[in-house]
């Protein structure tokens, strides 16, 4: 029965919890029904810069210093709790499996998954195509310490001393959004006085499940001899058993020293078998709840042939604290023992004793998580007809024979629509125990504390199976909180706010301004953490550049998806559809004021022999990733967005069907059709150029820019027959990518770029001495752009290189995302060459061919160049030149981080963040106008020009490279203004001057140089 059946595993380690707190509303800061931001007790201004409102809520008193004492002059302002930065990130980290049970109160002194690790992960981002995602810890109403939410994608178990690009011992998907099952306030029983007291002390009980019928359940796939996997095989081939269920718990929290970081708490756990008849996440067992509610909590127990089993994981607490606070390391500080309660006594209900629980055997069963057996013959049967109660002269526990719980009980729900009298319904799955066997239940009556925010049925009623379900359905915004039966068990009911009017504004007055105004100024102001560590949601530029990213985030169908945003949960869905209309405004904007004119008329070799010859080797892989990544840009962006194939649909040019093929639904989720599968794949050759770095660097060699090569140049360095050049989207051209991507297993002629990584391989395999002893890792490790296979197989993976192994494992992470190595592996149907074929097949099928692309210019450039085609056009011409000098300073940016920190976080760096946003703000939307332009040369428009090397530089120096760099910014922004054919220049010049301002903050050491 749950984690008190066996086979058992039990974890110890520390949880990474960075939670917002300034929402919290110490200081009537917050109205929560309707999202309304309070300043000085009236609805703020938010033509307020958030700045100014985070100065505020920091004056706001009392104050705290580093020791969590009242200090007037303290870093700490009880308005904005510990971390008004958080971003709701939750990880587990440094969890060991401490104790293995195949037997009651036995554990294995010898096993390979001894000191294995445990992971919790977040789900894999089907948008950024992430790895190293993180679950989300989320309070359903701040104001409560029992409201928190996990949203949780992934559990995984691996070998001791593994590494990210290891498999496996253990993985699964989880499925189920789990919540605060049992509480402890007083853990800590004597804390000492702080601040955050409250905090620090309590401790906070999780469960969840994990289907075995899972396609994605995977288990001993290292085929260790341990002989506890063994034991849980067949445990878990038994009928009645569905899978496995987690319980962990989090507590004693670390005292913070600084506002604004995460904080650390005490991770313990177990995990057991689920059975056809327990909850997926509450703790199964006959219940005993404490009479003191405020230092104990709930403990579970069963009667088995094996004796007595106990879960006590955090039913009883520590006395206190053994060091003082703050703790220096930012840990945990260390515990003194649990509270001393002496002997426990398991009795009936009228007092005869039926087991003794001595109280060393609780005091230490820290290694088991809290579980505890005791060797004891009792009568499972006979127990069944009388209540339990478990005593001490201190403290007691009585059972509660009915427990009925929900299995949602931590829900959000959205307000009715009082316009269109649609109601706002949830049934909740509900489970009634008797003395710990399920059992059917007729009209227990139910308890609403919130009458005017809820209503709900009147009774609980469960079928024999103990399973039923109940109806709850939101009047108003607000939480509100429903108790079920005598036992008052709760569940707590968030209703959204009423914004259902949102809906009926026209779409083309969704502008930056009213979307600002009705969604994004909340978020702006009481979570700061999109500010810092994202982009600001008060910079127009930004918020247009990310449109499409920020409705695919806070699109509702991903609401119980980790990823999500807002992370906090509380976004009504009329709120959310604003940001697809945003979005279909800002592409509306890009679309050309005139069609482009149709015309209707006819018309492994072995070759690597020393470190020298792979480092060059290295060179022109890094020079073959950038030049066809650039060739799938320039075939996407040739492309018309949704909005701009709408027209051409309305035009006659096009049918609604092949607006899909192209472009996807309407809805802008996952299909984004044909442009979107070219730019998924060109993300991920950007990868492959940085992961080719990295093996670079990992010899000890710089960051290399790589040089695009064209035709015959090509031909010469890569020895491949296939035509490297930059034309726009058609069946030749997709025919000319699948060649790029050729596999290996089919048999073809000529050298392909699978042979050209295969020499790379071989030489990492027989080169002797590429790394000396003990390097580490050199490079940038990421996360983006990597697809589900990868993350579900390597969730840690983040493209490091510091040895052989990692090495010969990045070249098969690039090879088998682009080829696909194997048509038997789930990387094939993922791969670029299987993806590329499908769009192949479904051009081919067209009954009626159409012209799906602009017609641009093949190689076009703005000055003469041997082979390509120039534009003489003098407006696209100046608009090329601006795109070159754009293209050109994003690479400078780039080349500065990697020229001072070669090992720092990529994801993290203030200047490869800029880059992309270059990138995607500039580069991008210039690429698609530029396809729309006349080119001069009849019946074709011009394009984003073929690049050239980059050959200026910056300063060595970080601090006068970026003062440079800001210089160039502020050259190209006045460049921009004198530009009259950019269709969105507002945004391009706000982003020019945005990175001028920062650059020449880092330049100053105004600015972290990671955010």
């Amino acid at each position: 029965m749950s984690v008190l059946d066996l086979p058992r595993i039990h974890f110890k380690g520390v949880a990474r919890v960075n939670v917002p707190t300034a929402n919290r509303n110490v200081h009537n800061t917050l109205e929560i029904a309707t999202n309304t931001v309070l300043h000085k007790g009236q609805a703020v201004d938010i033509k307020m810069s958030p700045k100014a409102y985070h100065e505020y809520l920091q004056s706001l008193g009392p104050k705290l210093n580093a020791q969590g004492m009242a200090d007037e002059n303290g870093q700490f302002s009880l308005a904005c709790g510990y971390n008004m930065s958080g971003n709701n990130h939750f990880s587990w980290h440094d969890t060991e499996i401490t104790a293995l049970q195949i037997r009651p109160g036995e554990c294995l002194q010898q096993d390979p998954l001894l000191g294995g690790t445990l992971n919790l992960w977040g789900h894999y981002n089907e948008y950024l195509r992430t790895s190293f995602n993180r679950a989300r810890w989320v309070d359903n109403d701040p104001t409560r310490p029992d409201s928190a939410l996990i949203y949780a994608g992934q559990l995984t178990i691996s070998a001791p001393n593994s590494e990210a690009n290891t498999a496996h011992v253990f993985s699964a998907d989880i499925d189920c959004t789990h919540g605060v099952r049992w509480l402890n306030p007083g853990y800590i029983e004597q804390p000492q006085p702080h601040g955050f007291a409250a905090d620090l002390a309590a401790a906070r009980l999780f469960q969840f499940t994990v289907s075995k019928d899972s396609k994605d359940f995977i288990i001993n796939q290292l085929n260790l001899e341990s002989e506890f996997l063994e034991h849980l095989k067949l445990a878990l081939a038994e009928p009645d058993v569905k899978g496995l269920i987690v319980q962990y718990c989090v507590s004693n929290l670390s005292p913070p020293s600084q506002p604004n970081m995460a904080v650390f708490c005490d991770l313990h756990g177990s995990i057991g078998l689920w059975r056809e008849h327990e909850m997926a996440t509450c703790p199964a067992g006959r219940i005993l709840q404490p009479e003191n509610h405020e230092h104990f909590s709930n403990i579970a127990l069963q009667v088995s042939q094996h004796g007595l089993s106990l879960n006590m994981a955090i039913s009883v607490g520590h006395q206190g604290y053994l060091e003082a606070l703050p703790v220096d390391s930012g840990l945990p500080p260390k515990l003194a023992d649990k509270v001393s309660l002496g002997d426990l006594q398991l009795q009936s209900k009228e007092g005869q004793t039926l087991a003794m629980i001595p109280e060393a055997l609780y005091n230490q069963s820290l290694k088991t998580a809290g579980i505890i057996d005791i060797p004891i013959e009792l009568n499972a049967s006979d127990l069944a007809n009388q209540s339990l109660k478990l005593v001490s002269d201190k403290h007691s526990w009585h059972e509660i024979d009915w427990y009925v719980q929900g299995e949602q009980h931590i829900t959000y729900m959205e307000s009715p629509n009082p316009k269109s009298n649609q109601k706002s319904n949830q049934l909740v799955e509900v489970y009634s125990y008797f003395r710990g066997t399920p059992r059917a239940i007729n009209k227990l009556a139910s308890h609403n504390c919130t009458t005017q925010l809820i209503s709900c049925a009147p009774y609980v009623e469960t079928a024999e199976n103990g399973r039923g379900q109940f109806l709850i359905e939101a009047l108003s915004a607000g939480s509100g909180q429903i108790f079920l039966g005598e036992q008052h068990s709760p569940l707590q009911v968030r209703v959204l706010s009423d914004d259902w009017a949102l809906l009926d504004v026209p779409d083309e007055q969704v502008d930056y301004d009213f979307l600002y105004e009705n969604v994004m100024a909340y978020y702006e102001f009481i979570y700061p953490f999109m500010a810092d560590k994202v982009f600001s949601m008060a910079d127009k530029c930004k918020c247009e550049t990310y449109a499409r990213l920020m409705w695919q985030m806070c699109d509702p169908n991903n609401k119980h998806k980790s990823y999500y945003m807002p992370s906090t949960r509380e976004m009504s869905l009329a709120q959310s559809y604003l940001f697809l209309k945003y979005l279909g405004n800002v592409e509306n904007s890009a679309i050309p004021k005139s069609l482009p004119p149709c015309n209707t008329e006819l018309a492994v070799a072995g070759k690597i022999k020393s470190k020298a010859q792979l480092i060059q080797a290295l060179r022109d892989a890094v020079d073959l990733e950038l030049s066809i990544m650039l060739q799938y840009l320039y075939s996407a962006y040739s492309l018309p967005t949704y909005a701009a194939g709408e027209q051409f649909v309305k035009a006659g040019r096009w049918t609604s069907e092949q607006l899909a093929l192209v472009n996807g639904s309407a809805d802008r989720r996952h299909n984004s059709g044909w442009r979107g599968v070219l730019l998924e794949i060109a993300h991920e050759e950007m990868i492959h150029y940085l992961v080719v770095n990295n093996l670079l660097m990992s010899l000890g060699e710089p960051f290399y820019a790589g040089t695009p090569v064209l035709a015959e140049q090509a031909h010469r360095k890569f020895g491949l027959d296939t035509d490297f050049s930059f034309e726009p989207f058609s069946a030749q051209m997709i025919a000319k990518f699948v060649r790029f991507e050729w596999p290996t297993f089919i048999p073809t002629i000529g050298r392909s770029i699978a042979d050209f990584y295969a020499d790379i391989k071989q030489a990492f395999e027989e080169l002797p001495d590429l790394y000396p002893e003990g390097s580490v890792s050199s490079g940038g490790e990421h996360h983006l752009f990597l697809n589900e296979v990868v993350n579900r197989n390597y969730p840690g993976y983040q493209f490091e290189v510091y040895n052989r192994e990692t090495a010969l494992f990045a070249i098969q992470f690039v090879t088998e995302q682009g080829e696909g190595v194997c048509e038997q592996t789930e990387q094939f149907e993922l791969s670029h060459f299987n993806r590329l074929r499908q769009i192949s097949k479904a051009l081919n099928q067209q009954d009626i061919p159409f012209e799906s692309a602009y017609p641009v210019l093949k190689n076009p450039v703005f000055e003469a160049r041997v082979g390509c085609n120039l534009v003489t056009n003098p407006q696209a011409q100046s608009l090329m030149r601006f795109y070159q000098e754009c293209h050109e300073l994003m690479f400078q940016i780039m080349m500065h981080h990697f020229a001072q920190t070669p090992r720092g976080s990529l994801r993290r760096s203030r200047l490869m963040n800029a880059a992309i946003d270059l990138m995607t703000g500039i580069l991008r939307p210039l690429s698609v106008h530029l396809m729309t332009l006349p080119s001069g040369i009849e019946g074709r428009n011009a394009g984003p020009p073929v690049p050239r090397a980059v050959e200026s530089s910056v300063a060595e120096d970080y601090a006068q490279g970026c003062a440079q760099l800001s210089q160039r910014c502020a050259t190209l922004a006045d460049m921009a203004r004198n530009l009259d054919l950019i269709q969105t220049p507002d945004t391009q010049i706000e982003l020019l001057e945005f990175f001028q301002q920062q650059m020449a903050d880092l330049a100053a050491g105004n600015l972290s140089r990671e955010g």
